[in-house]
């Protein structure tokens, strides 16, 4: 319990040292730093992790963030303190102190999680480096790392676990939503509201026990503009070192994060043009803004090319995936994607399809009300209008290719996460709306009522129509629905075998998926080498599996495993699994 405390004390002193530096560097409002801190940890530790020196980089964080932590407090004194710790940064503290204990024993779900964003971050963990051709359980190469950086940082103080991960997993989207805060400090209804609809868009697509990021970015590009219009009209070049951090690191959490950051690049140039810097300044922020983001997925791209060659990864970002995919779909194939997908916006019975025309309907009508009361000028409210619009009109575009150029064949037919993809987009689409309707309506006597309804459609969405979904924030039995893993964990924990080693597991006696639960196997055994083994009519069965798997493992036996282990002299009611040594032992014995 003492080094648990420890570790507590230690994470919270690195985390908020950082944070209280950078408030009084950048100047920015002190409910901006935590997601600020921790996108700047993040892409820091990326790069130093892409020549593999996460061993140099870590320590010196930790380390660096206590040290600048007390040396802010000894040159600036309380004062400073007083005004860092507002009344959110203490609720922000007791939320993540909450989840801490809500998250104790709690276990990761979901086939994408097993896919790939629980067994990156695993591999990282306990490769303390970046997935290589060697860690073949990684099997979306492409996908660039940040929110596994950012669980490492965490977990390597904290200790590794699921519920460990989870926990900064989820403390990261709540940083997101702490940072609208100083948007509304004097209107309670509005600081509910953006509060009460950063909630809604956290809880949209996450499952109590998942590592998905496509919902994070929709709270990344509200976390931006809110530090973009905090300081917009004070401390300029601190929002935008800030903004430069948000937009570096929404980069690195998926590809499909470049929409998104193009979003708040768009934001961030209208701000620096905007603002008293010279020409020459503006046009340095400028290309800072622009090219930084760019620089670090691109060295993604390039560790890509460097490390796997010519192998083709699932999604990969590059021109050989998408011929390789186009040329496994026939004109029917495409002909029937088009037709789904066109058709798709028409029927509202659909996921995602309401919300969708919701936010086009949004798109116009936000604009035009700005317009009617005298807020914004006709040429500001074509450019809302245009510009969400035509927003939403290219990302379908985007969609659409990738589809057919970057999914597979049985993705593309079925629509494969439509309506995440969508959802996600039109939250960010729609929540930038409506921080634009409440920031114009600043001293306007509709501004608490807007804020008013906004917050009555964010509950009544919540409670009403997804009252499921709060379960993540307060049942701690939703977080340790183990269906997944508890087959797997209690094979391991029966017989003591180890996690890192490569395993055959028989399962001819009762067959399982064989994609979803190798993924399972492959993630609670921690191991790039696992394989499901059916028996054929043709051998010598144990003698070819031993010499490429460590252990063979008799999950689902039948006659024909008994038959074999007999075969070698062994009791099949008391040999669950066969090590190699053993095996090697027992052919020796019978040789002689």
């Amino acid at each position: 319990m003492m080094a648990l405390l420890l570790h507590l004390f230690l994470f919270a002193a690195f985390f908020l040292g950082w944070c209280l530096w950078l408030f009084h560097r950048l100047r920015i409002p002190a409910e901006q730093t935590p997601v600020v801190a921790m996108c700047a940890l993040s892409v820091v530790t990326y790069l130093f992790g892409l020549v593999n020196l996460f061993s140099l980089i870590q320590p010196v964080l930790y380390g660096g963030g206590i040290l600048l932590g007390l040396w802010t407090l000894f040159r600036q004194g309380p004062k400073l303190l007083r005004r860092f710790v507002t009344l959110p940064m203490i609720g922000f503290g007791l939320v993540c102190g909450w989840f801490m204990w809500l998250l104790r024993g709690a276990a990761v779900e979901g086939h994408d999680n097993f896919a790939h964003w629980a067994i990156v971050a695993k591999s990282i963990l306990t490769h303390n480096a970046f997935p290589t051709a060697a860690n073949t359980a990684v099997e979306y190469v492409s996908y660039p790392p940040g929110t596994a950086v950012w669980i490492k940082l965490v977990c390597d103080l904290l200790g590794t676990s699921d519920g460990t991960m989870l926990f900064a997993h989820i403390i990261l989207n709540m940083a997101c939503i702490l940072a609208l805060i100083p948007l509304c400090r004097r209107s309670l209804p509005v600081g509910a509201a953006l509060v009460a609809y950063g909630i809604f868009c956290f809880l949209q697509f996450n499952g109590c026990g998942s590592l998905m990021v496509d919902y994070l970015f929709t709270l990344l590009v509200l976390a931006t503009a809110a530090v973009i219009l905090a300081s917009c009209k004070e401390e300029t070049a601190g929002a935008l070192a800030g903004v430069l951090t948000l937009l570096c690191f929404t980069t690195l959490v998926k590809n499909s994060g470049l929409m998104f950051a193009v979003i708040g690049l768009a934001l961030a140039l209208w701000a620096v043009w905007h603002s008293s810097f010279s020409r020459k300044v503006r046009w340095i922020w400028s290309g800072l803004l622009t090219l930084a983001p760019v620089g670090v997925w691109a060295l993604w791209l390039l560790r890509v090319q460097l490390v796997y060659g010519e192998t083709v990864s699932k999604h990969a970002v590059s021109v050989e995936n998408y011929a390789q995919q186009i040329s496994e779909k026939s004109a029917a194939d495409i002909a029937a994607f088009q037709q789904s997908f066109f058709t798709y916006w028409l029927h509202p019975n659909y996921n995602g399809v309401v919300f969708f025309w919701i936010t086009v309907a949004l798109c116009a009508i936000i604009p035009l009300l700005l317009l009617a009361m005298g807020r914004i000028a006709k040429k500001r409210a074509l450019l809302y209008a245009c510009g969400s619009l035509g927003t939403l009109a290219f990302y379908l575009a985007t969609l659409y290719l990738t589809y057919l150029l970057s999914m597979s064949r049985e993705e593309m037919l079925v629509l494969a996460s439509l309506p995440r993809y969508i959802v996600c987009f039109c939250a960010a689409i729609t929540g930038l709306l409506l921080m634009a309707l409440l920031w114009h309506l600043q001293g306007h006597k509709a501004r608490p009522w807007a804020g008013g309804v906004i917050l009555a459609c964010c509950l009544y969405t919540l409670f009403v129509c997804q009252p499921g979904s709060l379960h993540c924030l307060y049942s701690k039995q939703n977080y340790q629905n183990n269906d997944e893993q508890a087959p797997w964990i209690e094979l391991r924990e029966e017989y003591g075998l180890p996690e890192g080693a490569s395993y055959l597991f028989y399962t001819n006696g009762a067959p399982v998926d064989g994609w979803s639960d190798l993924m399972v196997a492959r993630y609670v055994f921690n191991t790039d080498h696992a394989a499901l083994w059916q028996l054929r009519d043709d051998g010598p069965y144990l003698a070819a599996a031993f010499e490429e798997y460590e252990y063979v493992v008799f999950k689902s036996p039948d006659a024909q495993s008994d038959a074999e282990l007999e075969r070698w002299g062994f009791d099949p009611a008391s040999t669950p699994y066969l090590d190699r040594g053993t095996f090697i032992q027992r052919q020796q014995e019978l040789g002689s």
